[in-house]
Order: C-alpha cells, then structure tokens, then sequence
C-alpha cells in the first residue's frame, strides 16, 4: 500500500498564482511561471522538496509574464518564453538566468526540444519559428527562421525508432544482466545509490512538425528546410494535439472536432493516413486530451470518462470509474480521524492513494469519502476532465476535472482478467483545491526516483509525493499509518488510539515505551503508558475480535499517549531503542534522546563513503554505505560498540555493486544481506553473513519455483528477523512469472503477473552452514510482511495488521513462552531431519499438527520407530496396526515400510516414489489401483510388473464396466487371465450381442464355450459347426457318434490325432464289439490299460506285442506277465527288461538259456547294480569262452581285480579303452588297492608292449622309475625327455641321460643339451664328468682339437672337484690337461715357425709313455711337420717311419699331408707309394673304449652309490606327464 503526499508550492510572492509549470525529465527540479499584481510575471525553479532552488535570481518583469516553459531533456537547463518575445535560459550551477537573443518580437507561445536536446525551437503568436542550438559554452546560436505568418498550436519533434532487430538484441543483453527495468519497476521499487542509470545511445532527430491555427501543418528538417506536407480546408478542423508513437514512424494527432488520425511518416516528412476514429463528447475539442498509455492511447473527450484505444489489436474500452468494494475496508472507524486527508486501497496490486494538501487546513475530507456507486459522474453532473499524464515506471494514469479532482488508476500486472479494462484499477478520486479546474498534470521523479506529480491549478501548484504506507509492529503494540498525519496505536490487549502528528509522518518508530515519528525535517516523539493486561480482559479480547485483530473492541479503554517532544532534525529514516532516537541523514546516523538532544554520532569515513542505510534489531543496528561497506553496532552501552571492523561488500562477494538491505540479528551474530551485483541489478538470492566466522550463506531463489514456472524473477523486498529466535527470519519475495502460452486476439492479457509469498527461513551451521526454508506462505493481493513474531508471521493487509501462525503453532497460537520455544526447537529439528532431537521437544505436546508434521518427517527420514508413536498421539488405530504388521514384515523392503506409513498420512506421491526405490512394481500397481490410477497402473505392470499385468487389466476392465463403458470393458477382459468367463458373465444379459461378439471372435476357448452353450440347447449342428470353427476334435467325434455317422467321426480323429477324440472313438468301437478298432485307438490314445486288457481278454499275443512295446512300464510288466503264463518266454524276458525288472529279466534269460538278451542286458549295468547280478553274469560269459565280454562287464561295474587277474590267465587284450576302464579312480578305492591295481595294469601293458600305456599307469601309481623304465623301451625321445623334465626325480635325471647318450648326440645339439641337463639336475657329477671326457677323446681322435678337447676336459674337472672320492680321477685328469695345453703350444709354435723348439717339444713328449686321450701318432705327425718346414728330411723320414709302426692308418686318417709326404720321399729317394698306402689300413680299436677307460676306473662305484629315491613328487606334474605320453 503506497501513500501520496500533497505539498503547495508557497511561492516567493504570496499573492503569486501560478500560470503554467514543467517537471524535468530525469532530474528532481521543476518550475513553475506565476504572476502577481505587485511584481508581475516571474519563473521559480523548486526542488523535489517544494522549496525554491537557492542562489538562484529568478528573472521578473513587471508587465509581462512567462508564457512558455521546457527543460532539456537531459541536462538541468530551463528554457523560458516571455510575453514581449525575451528568451531566458537558465543552467544548473549558475546564479543568473542567461538572456538569448533572438528575432521574435512577439510572446513566445511554443518552446522545445527535440529527443536528445541537440536542437530547441521556439514559435511566436505572429507565426515566426526559431531553430537554435546550444554549443558546449551554453551559448545558444540561430541554426534558421521561419515566417508562417500564423499562429501555431504544437510543434512535434520526429523521434528515432528502434527497428525490431534492434529492440530484439537489446531485450537479449536485457535478459543476460537480468537487467529487465520493468520487472524492476514491477517488483521493487528500489533504485541504485551509487551509480546512475545509463542514458540511451540513439541519435538524436532535429526534424519537427509545426500545426498552424488554420490547419497546415509544415515539417522542417535537419538542415531547417520547411515544407508544407497537409493542408486543410478553411472549415476543416486543425491538430490540436500531435503525438509520436512509440513504436513505429507514425503519428497520433487529435482534431478540435475530437477526430483521431494516424499518419504514416515518410523519411521526407510526408503523411500518409493510415486510420482514422471520431469520436463523440460534450463541448468543443479543446477539452480533448490524448496521452501514451503504454502501447495504448488514453483519451479524453469532454466529458468524465476515459477511453483506452489498443491500436495495434484495433480494441477500445472505457477505464472504469468506481473504486473496488474493498477500498472501504477498515475505513470506518477511521473516518474522523481523516481530518484533511483521502484514503483507498487497492486490493489488486496493493496500491493505495492518500492526499493531505497540507496548507488546505479549511477543507473537509467527508465530502470526498468513496460511496458505492457504479459512476462517480453522478456526484457532478458539469465534472469533465481537463487534462491527463501517464507514468510509466509505475504505470499509473492521472486525469484531472474542471472541479479540481484527481483520478488515478493502475495498470495491474496479472494475467487473471478476463477482460483488457479489468487490467486499470481506479486508485483514488480526492480534491486538490477548491479555487477551480486543474489546468495541467505532470509526472515527474524525486531524488530517490520515485514517481512524483505536478498538478497546475487554477492559481495553484501542488506536487504530490509516492510513499509506501508505514506501519511498525512490536510482539504487543503496533502502528499502522490510517492517514497522511494519523496514525493508528494497537495493544493486543484490544486497546487502541489514534496519533494526530502535526506533519505528514514520512519515517515511523516504535516500541513499548514510544512512538517516534518525522517527515523528514522534524521529529516528533510520544510517551506511551505501560499497559498492565488481565488474563480475563485478553480472554474476552480473543474472544469478540481475535488475537491480533485491529478491530475496536468497545469496552477496551484507549491507550494513553502524550507528546513529549517536537524538535527539528534532518531524516530519512528512524529508529528506536529503549529512549534512544537513532536517525538516518543524508551522510551519518544521529541518536538523540526522545527529549531531542543529541547523544552520538555515527559518520563513514573517506574509504567507507557516506551512510545510505541502517536498521534496528533488538539492540543491534546494522548499517551501510554509499561505497559499499557494511558494519554492526550494540547499542546497549551509551556509545555505539562496533562489533567488527567494517567489511566491504566487495570481499564478501564475488559479484557486487550496492547494499540493498541488511538486518542483524536479534544475537548480533548475523546480517541477512539483499545486494545488487556490479550492474546494479538485484541479486535474486538471500545472503546470511556470519561475520564472526566469516561464513557466507546463500539461498537462491530461482531455485524456489515449481515446474510450471519455467520463467520466473524473483526479488526479496522484505526481510525480518525474528525479536526472540536468533536463527528464524522471514523474508517477503515477489515474484514476476512470464506466461508461456501467448494470448489468444480475441482476449489478449499480459504476458506476466506477480505473486508475493513469504519464505520463513533458519540458517545452519552445519556441513559449513547453509540457508534453509523452513516454510512458504503466500501473501494475498495487497499484503505486505511487517514482522516475524513466533509463533506467526505479521503482515499488514490494506490497513489492518493480520498475524498468520506458522505450520507447526496452527493450535498452539496462544502457548506461553516454554511452549513456544519446544515448538519451534521441533520445527527446526524437523527441517534439518534430526528427528530424536525433535521427537524430544515435544514429547509432551498434545497437538496434532506436530505430530503429523513429525509423523510425516519420519517417511524422509525412515524412523519407523517414531511414525508409531506419533500414529498413537494422532489416535490413529487402524494406521498403527498397518504400520506394526509392515515392521514386522521381513519380506518388506525398509522402503516399502516406510511407503506404507506414507499411504497412511496421505502421502501418495511420496509412496510412490519410495516404491520406485526399492523396485517393488507388485507394491506399486496395488497402490495406483486402490487410488483410482488405474492407466498409470497398466503402465507399470506393462514395463516392470507384468505378473500382474492381466489382474491390472482385470480391475481395469471392471472399473470401465462400472462407468457403463462396455466396448472398453471386453477390450480389457480379452488380456486378462480367464477374458471367456469374464466376456460371457459381461454379455450374458445381452445374447444378441453375446451373439455378435463371438461370431467375430476366433478365441478357441470362447467358441468352444460358446459351442457348449448351443449344444446345451440341443441345436447339435450348430454346436459342431461352432466347434469345428473352434477345431474341438474332441467335441465334433462325440457329437458325431451321438448322431451315428462314425465313419465321419474316424477320419476326424485319424486326421487331428486328438487323444481325447480317439479315446473317445476307441470306448465307441469297443462297446459295438470292433476291438481291433478301439484297439487302434486306443493305442492313439496313449491309453495302453484299455488296449492291453482288451488283448488278454481276446487273446491278441501279437498286437499285445505292438502295444506294450510303445506302453509304459507298469503295462510291459503285465504283458510280460501274461506272455510268462502263455511260455512265451522271449518276449516276456525282452518285456521284463524294457519294463527295468532286470532280476526277473536275467532269472528268466538264464533259465531259458538266451546269450543275445543277456549281452543286452550287461550293457545296461553299471557300479551300482547289484554285485551278485553282475557277477553271474560274468561267469556266464567266461562259461562259454568270452573273456573279452566279461571283462568289459567287470571293468564297467568297477569290479576291476576279478577283471585283471582274467586278462592275465585268459590273455585278454588291453585296449586304450578298456585300459581305461580298468583304471580305478581316486575315490573309488582304498589307496593302497588303487595303486596295486594300477601297477599291475602297467605290468600287464607292459609285457603286452604298449609302453607307453604302461608308463601312463606307472606314473598314476607313483612309481616314475618303472614308469620311466617302461618309457625306454618304448624309444620315443621326445617323450622321454618331457617324462624326466616333468618328474623332477634324480633316478629319472639319470636313467634319461644314460638313453640320451646312447643316441647321435654329436649331431642333435639339442640332445647334447638335454645331457648335460639331465645329468646336472640328477647330480650324476661322475657321469657328466665321464661324458665330457668322451667329449674330450671324440674331439682329439676325430677332429685334431684339442682345444675344444681342452674346454671339455675342463668342464669334466668341474664336475669331479664335486666329487670327494674322484680326487684319484681329478689329479689324472689335470695331468691330462697339461698335456694337452702342451700340445696346443707346440701347434701354436709351429704356425709361428719355431721348429725348432716343436721340435724338441715333441722329442719331448715321445720320451713319456702313451696316456689317452693323447696319442704319439699325432705327435708325430707333428714332429714330421716340423722336420720337413726345418728340412732335416732324414729326421722327417724316420720320424714318419715310426708314425707308419704307431699308427698303420696314419694315411687314411690325415694326420700328414699327401704333399708332405711326396716332399720326403723325393728328398730321400724313398717309394711314396709304397709308403703312403702302408698308413691306409682301417683300425679296429675302440675310441669310446679307450675314453672309458679314463675316468670310469674311480667313478664306477659313485653310480651305485645312490640308492634314496624321492617319493614326494608333484601330481600335477604326474598328470601332465601322463597326457603327454598318451
């Protein structure tokens, strides 16, 4: 609810009346033109305060007087027109009005300026237009002059229009800043302090229209070029009035004879008529008026109405005229006390008008009081309306009458209309004065920007001031501001007075003690007496009005108030605290005692900037300044305690501009923050700032709209922090929501409303503390939060403040304090879902909103344990015995539990979604169809619950056959489980349409059902053609036979095959005597008692064969009974054993000596049959002579040993596969048996040959030696050498390197390889020793290397120096290798030349005695060498006579060359033939004899020395083993 102030403009001049007057328009100045008799025509420029600018001389003139007025649209320049044709223009700063000097010599009638102020135009009454413009010196300069010659009404300067595209982007960058000023306007009608609104950037337009008397009309251009663009006849009326439209190159102009035109401009000015409206009205047109109403034309036309003209949806209606029922609310115990005020209200967009022209002390407002009629023109018959303005920042219309009364009408932001004329809501009707009509109205802002009017009457000004209603509110007394100088005193108690200050009350204060109030300049304060409250006195209270109502309760006493002091201060803002004044100024907070005397003095710094803002909480005040810094004090102590250093707003936020509100806490450890970000744009989030951790809290209010809303601002306005808990706050938010759905032509809306809710919230400093919301309640239309007092939340509504309880105090409204503290202890517990800590507050509360609220908390929760207590606070029987029997449910989900408590507080959704959780769809389907939601049900049981999916359609289908909706009906029973029985009990009343349904239904079930029905009134062909429709076999034979045509009935039975059709034919035939027909069929039939029995009674031995051979067992059994009697013995036995009886099979099988069915019936014994059985069996087949057969039926049946020891005496053959079978397994015998059986399997394969059998056997029994043994004989090496890699067994090792070396290694390195591994894993040291020795011999007695025979008599030193009984062996063999480096030095001494020392080398080693591996003969031949390379040739040829008597194969073994020997004999005459071929004869010695001697002497006895075998080997390795061999 907003408040009007009226102030008079007192001129210098008291005999002053005012003549004509302009508000600028951006800055808080207006000016007003008077006259006087004294002093004649003069100008005064006011501020927003209705005092006249100081230091400013304001020009006079004794006989003239101001005829023209127009500020620059943007800077602070007045412009003036004088009667005698003078130009003053006066500039902010500068004390003189500056005289332009111009051509006019007549009064200036038209002064103006054009968009952006780059170019003014004046016009004289003889017809001369002036064009000017104003250089940055304030100089102004003739741009042109024109002489129409003429009188001229109105000049019109172009304006730029923004093209779509232009206005699309801006509204983006708009939207991306949040940025949007109408929703600003809309929402709060705060306005930056530290920063101004930016300009627009269009360029400015110098082109005007000029409208003569006579109806021409010019257009002048930039350049100042004046054509003529229309002209009218001399009886045609001319343009009263031309406006620029606002969204388009087009003009809107008004005709003396009340006609409006719109015209098209042209970039050259011309005009093109577009539309044309006539309109009717009382009078001539000059008291027509138009005005831009937004996108719509207000009108005026003579008379007391007003027209809105929607151009572009080509609508128009009438604004109405009689103010809304509930502006009389409240109003008539106040009617006295309204003295010289007006007041209404608005219950639509909370906007309210109060008027109290305060110099009209003589004016009584009972004339003005609003009466219900449907038209105020019946108050004054000759009332007309005289002129009218539009403000659209806060989209409100004025119209003024030729009475002096002011209309005002608000456009509401709704979308609820179910017209366009419902969207203007007329505000108020008041006088302004008695001396005459209004002349002009203006909108204009104050400092504050805050919409201000100037109303020009007859001989008076009065501006009027927007101001929200005040009200204050403590837990026990309350102010609510009932008129511009009343206010209105409530104690709860009932009592109540009336304040009549002595100014109208701008800022309001109040607590038990006093009442504070100002207007800006002066300060009044009041004492109040304590009031002492009976509890009969407040019982009777409640009981007539209500806890909290403002109504007069007649037998309440009044409250007692005095005025204590009136005293003159600057303010903007009061406060008050015990008997301290705190006041907001312009820069600092002064505190004055209600005596007025000053006390302290809290200033801002240079840094911090001035103070913009306070607020009082208890005893803490917080406040703000200009450059963003925030600070709190205590003011319990005489001085001001700050409470920490103050902080700037840009180190607690990220994105920050401006302060907004703060609130501390009524701990003084919190401030509740609304800021505006760094483009002075409201945040739309609330801030808890903890300033003693400087931890910050937010909550974002776009994160509280529903899914509707899918665009929504949200603003705080309000925000108040409860007197008692620390922690509570409430905080009021508007809202302006943007419709989705655009509005149809035919009824357009808006495309936004506003909503107010008030979200009571806490703060927690758990988890690093965050904001929560503890509940939401929606403020009705015109409402407004005044305080948050626990248990409820304060609002004032119109004027009548009005307490709503919070959830959880629904009927605990009137508890005392401790009460009040458990309840709410309990609700913040329940918001932060600590439920013990909740259920502990108010175990002792008997109310039933706690308990559902907390009953309701544990379904977040899950506290089963709790929901049951509160079921039995809440009295709730039935739910507590389904809660308990849940429980104790333990095939329930903890999920579904707590579902079923959510069902029982009426929490369906919540039900739902828990079952969703826990996936228990079966849960789920039940509840959807027990709550009617049965198409939701069918779509959970088609997706996840499709066990039930036909019971689903079951309830589906009968709740469609209640609502008589049959064809739906048959549609769901045909999904169901039983749809025959459900159809047919549906459409048994209706047999026409039972009829029709299953004539087009092909339902086998149903046909049949159908075929029954029709059988069962005896229409048999009716009932077999349905049944052969529905392909009853069964139904069609018996009908058949019941009408004789069997041959018929046959072939439909051999053709389907039907059981029951041929079971049904056979009991036919065989009641007719045709047995081998029921026979058949019965055979058909599969029931084979029927055809047997018939074949024992007619002794059918051979189609009792056919039949019991394809009957069960229990009916071989009889037939083979009945053979046995008839000495049919064969097919008795075969029958016995077909029907399993194997014992009376074999008793029969042996008495009536039957080999082939005994074989078969071995086949079919296994280890579990009976021994006895099995055994006879056996010695039947060793009886006549096959062994083979009884062994396989031995070793099948696990009786491996008997099966043994006949393969041993009977030599039958082991197979692989019998080998198998005669492999016990490891669980089937004793482990001991096992591994007997399994080596006398191995034996026996062994000496039948297959070794490798043998081995596969040994190594399962263990036994690796054998096994390896068995391997050897089988001669496969690969296999060998994977069988000892495998075993890991020394006796292994060795036994597989001895087989390799008896192989050609010299030739397989990889055998050589193996050998030495072998050998080295089985520590056969001897015998690697022994094997490089041979390695030694072959290299020197093959190859003549002895340096390879070198490596390898080394290597064979290593291997003895292991052995401590080889040291005999280990000297021999070092000798043995000096020898042998001997001989590899004489080769190197030979290849050097040194024959010499070779030579004696040799001699040498001829001396010592022949020792293998070293041999003379090659010494020799070595010597020969020498002697021919020395030429001693008689040396040489002894020397190779004595090789020739050491060795007789010299020749054929190349010891000496052919060459050499050639060389001798030459030179010493000898034969070579004869010599060369007495060394070519083969020599029978023995390398490997000769190797063997060498070492073989002293390592024999180390090879037997070994006896221990290894007996933990590896099973895994055993098996491996096993599978490679095999």
């Amino acid at each position: 609810m907003t408040l009007y102030f009226d102030t008079k403009i007192e001129f210098l001049d008291l005999d002053a009346v005012s003549t004509i007057s302009s508000w600028h328009p951006n800055e808080p100045l207006f000016a007003v033109a008077s006259y006087s008799q004294e002093r004649g025509g003069s100008v005064t420029i006011f501020a927003d305060t209705g005092e006249p600018q100081r230091d400013v001389t304001y020009p006079v003139h004794a006989t003239s007087q101001a005829t023209a007025l127009c500020w620059h649209p943007e800077k602070a320049l007045l412009a003036t027109g004088w009667e005698h044709g003078d130009i003053h223009v006066w500039f902010a700063g500068h004390r003189e009005f500056a005289s332009v000097s111009g051509p006019h010599k007549a009064a200036i009638v038209l002064l103006e300026f054009s968009e952006q102020g780059g170019r003014m135009v004046t016009a004289d009454a003889m017809g001369l237009v002036t064009g000017w413009r104003c250089d940055g010196q304030y100089q102004f300069l003739t741009m042109f002059s024109h002489d129409l010659r003429e009188v001229l009404l109105l000049i019109c300067f172009r304006r730029t229009v923004e093209s779509e595209v232009r206005e699309e982007m801006a509204s983006l960058a708009k939207a991306a800043v949040a940025g949007d000023e109408n929703a600003l306007d809309t929402l709060t009608n705060w306005r930056p302090r530290t920063a101004a609104r930016g300009h627009s950037t269009v360029r400015d337009n110098h082109c005007f229209y000029a409208c003569t008397q006579g109806g021409v009309v010019y257009y002048i251009n930039q350049g100042g070029t004046c054509t003529e663009v229309m002209k009218s006849g001399p009886q045609q009326p001319s343009i009263i009035q031309m406006l620029w439209h606002p969204k388009k190159d087009a003009v809107i102009c008004l005709l003396d004879d009340l006609t409006i035109t719109l015209y098209l401009v042209e970039s050259t000015g011309i005009l093109t008529e577009l539309d044309r409206v006539k309109l009717s009205g009382r009078g001539s047109g000059k008291h027509g008026a138009i005005a831009w109403a937004g996108n719509s034309l207000a009108i005026i036309t003579g008379d007391l109405s007003v027209r809105i003209w929607d151009i572009e949806r080509s609508d128009n209606y009438l604004l109405k005229m009689d103010l809304p029922s509930s502006s009389l609310l409240g109003l008539s115990s106040s009617i006295s006390s309204l003295g010289n005020a007006t007041s209404s209200s608005n219950n639509i967009n909370s906007t309210g008008n109060f008027f109290s022209p305060e110099s009209s002390g003589d004016s009584n407002g009972n004339n003005i009081l609003p009466k219900k009629m449907s038209k105020y023109a019946q108050l004054a018959s000759n009332e007309i309306f005289t002129c009218l303005a539009y403000s659209t920042s806060n989209q409100t219309l004025c119209a003024a009458t030729n009475l002096g009364n002011l209309y005002t009408w608000k456009r509401t932001v709704s979308c609820f209309v179910s017209a366009p004329e419902d969207a203007w809501q007329l505000g108020n009707i008041s006088t302004l004065s008695r001396q005459g009509a209004v002349k002009s109205c203006t909108w204009g802002f104050n400092e504050l920007a805050k919409p201000c009017i100037l109303v020009n009457c007859l001989s008076s000004v009065f501006m009027l001031k927007e101001q929200p209603l005040l009200a204050c509110h403590t837990r026990s007394l309350w102010a609510v501001q009932s008129a511009a100088k009343s206010i209105q005193l409530t104690h709860c108690s009932g009592r109540q007075c009336s304040v009549q200050a002595e100014f109208a009350v701008t800022a309001l204060a109040l607590n038990e003690l006093s009442l504070v109030v100002s207007n800006g300049r002066s300060i009044s304060s009041y004492s109040l007496q304590k009031v002492e409250k009976s509890l009969d006195e407040f019982d009777e209270i409640l009981e007539a009005s209500g806890a909290g109502s403002t109504a007069s309760v007649k037998s309440s006493p009044s409250l007692n108030i005095r005025l204590m002091q009136t005293f003159a201060a600057e303010c903007q803002a009061l406060c008050l605290h015990n008997q301290n004044i705190f006041c907001l100024t312009a820069s600092d907070i002064m505190v004055y005692s209600v005596g007025g005397v000053v006390l302290h003095r809290i200033m801002g710094n240079d840094i911090e900037g001035k103070i913009i803002g306070m607020d009082l909480t208890g005893c803490y005040l917080s406040v703000f300044t200009m450059n963003g810094y925030v600070k709190a004090y205590d003011v319990t102590r005489h001085d001001p305690k700050l409470l920490f250093p103050s902080k700037s707003g840009h180190e607690i936020f990220d994105d920050f501009g401006e302060f907004i509100l703060v609130k501390c806490n009524s701990l003084g450890s919190h401030l509740a923050l609304v800021i505006a970000n760094s483009s002075f744009t409201p945040c739309a989030a609330i801030y808890c700032w903890d300033f003693e951790r400087n931890n910050l809290f937010a909550y974002d209010l776009a994160a509280n709209k529903s899914e509707q809303q899918v665009d929504k601002s949200s603003l705080a306005v309000r925000i108040f922090w409860d007197t008692e808990e620390p922690r509570l706050l409430a905080v009021e938010v508007k809202s302006m929501v943007l419709l989705t759905l655009k509005p149809s032509r035919q009824q357009p809306g808006p495309s936004h409303y506003v909503e107010s809710q008030v979200l009571v919230m806490f703060y927690s400093e758990k988890n690093e503390g965050k904001l929560n919301v503890l509940e939401s309640q929606l403020l009705a239309a015109g409402a407004q939060l005044l305080n948050l007092c626990v248990p409820s939340v304060v609002c004032l509504q119109v004027n009548a403040v009005q307490e709503q309880p919070l959830q959880d105090f629904a009927d605990l409204q009137q508890c005392d304090a401790v009460t009040r503290r458990q309840v709410l202890n309990f609700s913040l517990h329940v918001a932060e879902g600590q439920m013990d800590l909740a259920f502990r507050c108010v175990r002792s509360i008997q109310s039933k909103v706690i308990w559902t609220n907390l009953a309701k908390m544990c379904v977040h929760t899950s506290r089963l344990d709790v929901a049951k207590v509160c079921m039995g606070h809440l009295e709730q029987a039935r739910s507590v015995r389904a809660l308990r029997q849940a429980m104790e449910d333990d095939d329930l989900e903890m999920e579904a539990k707590v579902a079923v408590l959510a069902i029982e507080l009426g929490m369906i959704e919540e039900a739902k979604e828990l079952y969703k959780r826990c996936k228990r769809y079966d849960l789920l389907n039940k509840l959807l169809q027990s709550t009617g939601h049965l198409d939701e049900a069918l779509e959970v049981a088609e997706t996840d619950d499709r066990i039930h999916l036909k019971h689903t359609y079951y309830q589906k289908a009968q709740a469609l056959k209640e609502s008589g909706d049959i064809k739906g009906a048959i549609e769901c029973f045909e999904k169901t489980q039983n749809p025959v029985q459900n159809i047919t009990q549906l459409l048994l009343e209706n047999p026409m349409a039972m009829k029709r349904y299953i004539q087009s239904s092909t339902d086998p079930k149903l046909l049949k059902w159908w075929g029954q029905y029709v059988e069962s009134s005896g229409d048999m062909d009716a009932a077999l053609a349905v049944y052969s429709k529905a392909e009853d076999w069964f139904s069609q034979v018996k009908i058949l036979c019941y009408l004789g045509k069997i041959s018929k009935a046959d072939a439909i039975a051999r053709q389907s095959g039907d059981r029951a059709a041929c079971y049904h034919l056979g009991r036919h035939y065989e009641n007719v005597g045709k047995f081998q027909e029921a026979i058949m069929f019965y055979t058909r039939a599969q029931t084979f008692s029927n055809a047997i029995r018939i074949c024992k009674e007619n002794d059918f031995q051979e189609e009792l064969w056919t039949v019991a051979s394809s009957s069960r067992s229990r009916d071989k059994a009889i037939a083979a009974a009945y053979f046995e009697e008839c000495g049919n013995f064969k097919h008795a036995v075969e029958l016995y054993h077909r029907a399993g009886m194997l014992h009376k099979a074999l008793e029969m099988a042996f008495e009536s000596q039957q080999p082939e069915i005994l074989e078969i019936i071995a086949t079919e014994l296994n280890a579990d049959s009976d021994a006895e059985l099995i055994n006879r069996c056996a010695d039947f087949f060793t009886s006549i002579e096959q062994h083979q057969k009884a062994v396989q039926l031995l070793a099948k049946t696990k009786h491996l040993e008997r099966a043994l020891s006949i393969c041993v005496e009977k030599g039958v053959p082991v197979t692989e596969e019998l080998a198998d079978l005669l492999t016990p397994g490891k669980g089937d015998f004793e482990e001991a048996t096992r591994m007997s059986i399994l080596v006398q399997l191995g034996e026996l394969l062994q000496q039948q040959g297959d070794y490798h059998s043998a081995t596969k056997k040994f190594t399962q029994a263990g036994d690796k030696v054998r096994a390896m043994k068995s391997l050897l004989k089988s001669g496969n090496t690969d296999k060998i050498i994977f069988f000892a890699t495998m075993s890991r067994q020394r006796e292994v090792y060795i036994m597989a390197a001895n087989y390799l070396q008896a192989l050609d290694w010299q030739s397989d390195a990889s055998i050589l390889k193996h050998i030495v591994s072998f050998y080295s894993k089985g520590q056969a040291y001897d015998s690697l020793a022994n094997f490089y020795a041979i390695c030694a011999q072959i290299e020197i007695e093959e190859y003549q290397d002895y340096e390879k025979a070198l490596t390898a008599m080394q290597e064979a030193a290593k291997c003895l120096e292991k052995l401590s009984h080889a040291q005999h062996a280990y000297n021999k063999l070092q000798r043995t290798v000096v020898d042998v480096k001997t001989i590899l030095e004489m080769q190197q001494a030979l290849r050097a030349g040194d024959n010499q020392s070779v030579i004696g080398a040799c001699r040498s080693m001829l001396v010592k005695p022949e020792v293998s591996p070293i041999r003379h003969a090659h010494i020799l031949a070595m010597l020969v060498r020498a002697l021919v390379n020395a030429k001693q040739f008689p040396e040489a040829g002894r020397a190779l006579k004595e090789l020739a008597v050491k060795d007789n194969s010299w020749s054929a073994s190349g010891l000496v060359d052919r060459a050499l020997v050639q060389r001798i004999a030459k030179e010493c005459d000898l034969d070579f033939d004869l010599i060369w071929n007495s060394g070519r004869m083969a020599s029978s010695a023995s390398t490997s004899v000769t190797a063997a001697t060498t070492i073989s002497m002293t390592t024999t006895a180390s090879t037997t020395a070994t006896n221990a075998t290894t007996s933990s080997d590896d099973e895994a390795d055993d098996e491996e083993i096993r599978e490679e061999l095999h």
